[in-house]
């Protein structure tokens, strides 16, 4: 069954302290086009980035709000990150739509295109807004799925690709990280795109010289990064996965993060391994502990 996910972007919506009705009209409204659909994720104008990630592997997902020109409007900016593919005709045809009922449509900024396999579109956070993008949205959705599916080649796979897919191996290590294994142990004769991620240790860091650094992990650091890339690897059914991440001392040119994903097709390598890699970054507690050239400490990462 296809499926779709939706994000309402409000701080207030979040903090409880406001009513939010454009997530449950986008709902009721994908539910009505045949899409299995949950109930919206509200999340603070600051978290989209991290609720759009989340619900990425869905065959659509819509947002609403934070499309305007305020400063806390950040909705477009955290789309854009993932999309792959823009359809810049989309959001042209949404503001045409949207013109037609308000001079002021054009003041919502906006984005629509493919991360990976999702298609991913940005609606105002008003009523109008939202209605103006179900208008031009349904006559087209099932059209962009299908493609979508299409370009991604599934269905002319062999059935032994997709058995192949998923964890490798995700864990923490204190002993030097070995990218050569780590790619002979994701790649198969079925994967036709191999995408390596390789976090090495820079010489500086906010314009200060880093002479070495040195990686502590919390005691559950190990078990959540396993949930994240699980979590990630549900999201890319048909890519093989292997990350690891160094803790200890490093120094300059050491390897400190490492993704490899293998797929058969580009597009499901490079976004699975970006996937994690942006994932493991944002939510698995490793913290930095950065020693300068002039003998100044710096921690990184505890808040």
């Amino acid at each position: 069954m296809r499926t779709a996910r939706v994000l309402v972007a409000s701080t207030r919506a979040a903090a409880g302290t406001y009513q939010d009705t454009t997530g449950p009209l986008l709902v009721q409204w994908l539910r009505e086009q045949g899409f299995e659909t949950s109930d919206p994720l509200v999340v603070a104008d600051r978290e989209v980035r991290g609720g759009v990630e989340k619900l990425l592997g869905a065959d659509v997902v819509i947002t609403t709000g934070g499309t305007g020109i305020s400063p806390d409007d950040q909705t477009v900016e955290a789309v854009q990150k993932y999309i792959d593919r823009p359809m810049p005709g989309v959001m042209h045809a949404i503001w045409e739509h949207g013109l037609r009922n308000t001079k002021f449509a054009v003041l919502s900024r906006g984005v629509a295109g493919m991360a990976g396999r999702t298609f991913v579109c940005t609606l105002p956070g008003s009523h109008g807004g939202v209605k103006d993008g179900m208008a031009v949205l349904e006559p087209l959705l099932g059209a962009i799925v299908d493609t979508a599916a299409g370009q991604a080649h599934e269905g002319h796979d062999p059935a032994y690709v997709k058995a192949q897919a998923g964890i490798i191996d995700a864990f923490i290590t204190d002993h030097p990280i070995d990218a050569g294994k780590a790619r002979e142990l994701t790649a198969t004769r079925a994967m036709g795109a191999v995408v390596t991620f390789d976090g090495v240790v820079r010489d500086h860091d906010g314009g200060e010289p880093v002479a070495d650094l040195t990686y502590t992990a919390h005691p559950n650091a190990a078990g959540v990064m396993r949930a994240v890339v699980e979590r990630i690897a549900s999201q890319h059914p048909n890519t093989r996965i292997f990350a690891v991440h160094r803790t200890g001392a490093l120094q300059i040119g050491d390897t400190a993060f490492l993704v490899v994903a293998a797929a058969a097709h580009r597009h499901d390598a490079f976004y699975a391994a970006m996937a994690v890699a942006d994932a493991v970054k944002a939510e698995v507690p490793i913290w930095k502990e950065q020693h300068l050239s002039d003998g100044r400490t710096q921690w990184v990462g505890i808040e």
